[in-house]
């Protein structure tokens, strides 16, 4: 299985409205065939799924039948999405525009709508990568709903949203669930404990009030780094294999007073291929020659350890990183050295997109605070444009 693989969504697909929302079954089948995406695609392909991994995700029993996979896959492809436009409107998309059932090969291919391109091949900005086996360990639609907007805000630590737009969000159908008290205790307290549970989040919610009636939801979210999955290297041919000790041996090459051991190496090359596709090699490359001439890293492991993992933090951010945003120092010895200037650059764009996205918050918790003070809507706008 591909369990350890990593779903990576454009923002606007993950805060769209499930018009027709998937079962948990479905969604499990889509995120898999997102998974199976490569960074450097340039379209879609053919995503196939075996019968062994097809019924051991669905938690399907005994013997698959034919006419249960077909029935499945049928009913996947009649749902729809609606994701809203940076420049207004909206776009009403199918999932799966075909799928096939490759009778004698074990193995069903399905094919994405052509509509979905820009949500999920070539994300350079506003993206959220999260690893797969955390939504297929949950059991509920709402639970992996919950669990991909909790990840889109996790940097934040919260986000609050209104009662309406969270049940569109989850995919609640209009008219379900019209007293907040069952949606609250069959849909949200149901999926927060399930992916507090289940996956690498904390979270905890508090109720905002318009007069009696709760209005809005502020969720607090925390990364729990106990649950959470490490990085492991999927299964690979052995010509891969072979590469990638190619690979260790030259950066080994490199190193002064340390060497990557294989296991380490491993998992250290998987995190990297992660947020840097096919120029891992050379970021890493930059980072040992930088580790090998700053004097003050003690520990030269442990340190590129660390800045991977913080790469990893900006990249899930959705903020493009690179270690070629360079600065030319002189230092007292005269010698002049080419020093990385990423970790501050990057620091300094992620502070700046938390700073807007925070001041988003403030301002509807304004313009709330107003309208429960009687204010009408043209007061509102008129205080808001002096703040």
């Amino acid at each position: 299985m591909v369990e350890n693989y990593i779903v990576t969504q454009g923002n606007n697909l993950i805060e769209a409205h499930h018009n027709k929302p998937l079962t948990a079954r479905e969604q499990k089948i889509v995120l898999t065939m997102v998974s199976a995406i490569q960074p450097s695609d340039e379209d879609f392909k053919e995503y196939r799924i075996s019968l062994k991994d097809f019924s051991e995700m669905l938690g399907l029993k005994g013997s698959t039948k034919y006419s249960e996979i077909k029935n499945i896959v049928k009913d996947l492809m009649g749902k729809t999405i609606e994701i809203p436009k940076k420049e207004g409107g909206w776009l009403l998309s199918h999932w799966v525009s075909s799928a096939e059932y490759m009778d004698g090969e074990g193995a069903i291919e399905l094919t994405f709508s052509p509509k979905l391109k820009p949500y999920l091949l070539q994300l350079k900005h506003q993206f959220t990568s999260y690893r797969l086996s955390n939504v297929l360990s949950l059991s509920s639609t709402y639970s992996i709903r919950l669990y991909e907007l909790m990840k889109k805000w996790q940097h934040l630590g919260k986000w609050v949203c209104s009662v309406e737009d969270l049940k569109g969000k989850l995919g609640i159908g209009e008219g379900k669930y019209p007293r907040y008290a069952n949606f609250k205790a069959r849909v949200l307290k149901a999926a927060i404990d399930e992916v507090t549970d289940k996956t690498d989040l904390y979270i905890s919610f508090k109720e905002i009030k318009k007069g009696r009636s709760v209005d809005r939801v502020e969720f607090t979210i925390k990364h729990s780094t106990e649950k959470e999955i490490k990085l492991t290297t999927p299964p690979q041919n052995p010509e891969k294999l072979i590469e990638n000790e190619d690979i260790r041996k030259r950066l080994n090459a490199l190193t002064k007073g340390y060497k990557f051991a294989h296991t380490y190496f491993a998992q250290l090359y998987q995190g990297a291929l992660l947020i840097w596709n096919e120029d891992a090699e050379n970021e890493l490359n930059m980072l040992i020659r930088y580790v090998n001439e700053e004097e003050t890293v003690k520990n030269p492991l442990g340190f590129i350890k660390a800045k991977i993992k913080t790469a990893w933090d900006v990249h899930q951010a959705g903020i493009s990183i690179t270690f070629a945003d360079l600065k030319v120092s002189k230092r007292t010895t005269g010698r002049t050295e080419v020093i990385p200037d990423w970790f501050n650059e990057r620091k300094k764009a992620k502070d700046e997109i938390v700073a807007t996205e925070e001041t988003e918050v403030n301002q509807g918790k304004k313009r709330a605070l107003l309208e429960s003070l009687g204010k009408s809507p043209e007061e509102i706008e008129e205080l808001m444009k002096k703040e």
